[in-house]
């Protein structure tokens, strides 16, 4: 599972780096390699809706049974997991503690990491989850793809400046994304170091 979920995660980050010569050149592989709302929006012009539609449903439901089953194996660890990747804290635990409340909802409207792994690790019944995944994702994409086509002549002008400049734009993406992976590293080095010191100081 571990493995499955780094190709993932580098799929997404080479999308990210190369989006501007994507966007330009390959629109639906740019969704095979990362859908964020961004690329949704920016593609929407230019990829028949069947294909959007199917690669952008696919690819965002593509981890989220994985962490569903995450929480639902580990539990608390892998919440803490989830707190040590992308942070959280207070907040994290108190979504947690109130996730049998407003967790249909999430998963409907924000079926995030952080919340796929909060519902394995709340028992959420695994074909709600599925159902409310799958449901809340094609609304979000559907509505995603209304929005490009009510703002079509400017998402067109973004892409044709993209086109315009696209070496400088894919170098600079290339190089933004290079220095958020290794200062992310660096953080999370410095946090492993700092739980090793406090491990170190209780014994």
């Amino acid at each position: 599972m571990s493995a499955a979920l780094a190709a993932i995660a580098t799929s997404a980050v080479a999308g990210n780096a190369l989006a501007p010569t994507l966007v330009v050149n390959h629109p639906l592989l740019l969704l095979a390699l990362n859908t964020t709302t961004r690329h949704l929006v920016l593609t929407s012009t230019s990829v028949d809706f069947v294909p959007y539609l199917v690669v952008g449903l696919v690819r965002r439901l593509l981890e989220d049974p994985l962490l569903f089953l995450l929480g639902r194996w580990y539990g608390d660890d892998a919440i803490g997991w989830v707190d040590d990747k992308v942070g959280g804290g207070r907040f994290l635990r108190a979504v947690q503690r109130n996730f049998h409340w407003i967790g249909w909802l999430l998963v409907a409207v924000a079926p995030g990491g952080v919340v796929c792994v909060l519902a394995g690790a709340s028992r959420m019944p695994a074909a709600v989850f599925l159902v409310l995944n799958i449901a809340g994702t094609i609304a979000t994409i559907v509505a995603l793809r209304r929005f490009g086509d009510s703002f079509a002549g400017p998402i067109d002008a973004a892409v044709a400046f993209i086109a315009e400049n696209v070496a400088v734009l894919t170098a600079a993406s290339v190089a933004l994304t290079v220095a958020y992976v290794l200062r992310r590293r660096r953080v999370r080095a410095g946090a492993s170091a700092a739980t090793l010191a406090e491990g170190d100081d209780e014994s």
